[in-house]
């Protein structure tokens, strides 16, 4: 019984089970945050907040409060790096990437690297932003419209 216990215990344990239990609680935790906030009734009352995507802004801003937080608690403070694992790479990584993004631009700041920080930040949104748009005339041309 000791054999099965261990054998369960190292499956639930691994670095694979970690990430996909808080890639799913922040999947999930990104969809209905999201959706609850873009579908409020309230948005409709001002004109600017009925088009802005509220739901993604809020969850990109907290995503990367939420990382902050736990990479310098988990892995600044109390080197739990498995605790990181579950909360900052699984959960963050499933609510957002732009988390990952702001926390390795503030690594790049700490280390004194502004140049590269700023780098990264402009080249992140206007590349991403190419890539969107490349994304998007590819798949037109893919599935023209009918």
């Amino acid at each position: 019984m000791d054999t099965v216990y261990s054998t369960f215990r190292a499956a639930l344990t691994s670095n694979v089970m970690i990430l996909a239990a808080g890639g799913a609680l922040g999947t999930n935790a990104r969809y209905w945050l999201a959706l609850w906030l873009n579908e409020a009734s309230w948005r409709t009352h001002g004109a600017w907040l009925s088009s802005f995507p509220l739901g993604t802004f809020l969850v990109n801003v907290t995503g990367s409060f939420i990382l902050g937080l736990v990479g310098t608690v988990f892995l600044e403070r109390l080197d739990h790096r498995e605790w990181f694992l579950l909360l900052g790479t699984g959960f963050c990584g499933g609510y957002t990437t732009f988390s990952t993004f702001e926390w390795e631009t503030l690594q790049l700041l700490r280390d004194g690297s502004w140049v590269m920080a700023a780098v990264n930040v402009v080249g992140s949104v206007a590349v991403g932003f190419i890539g969107v748009v490349l994304g998007a005339v590819a798949g037109n041309l893919i599935f023209p419209r009918q």
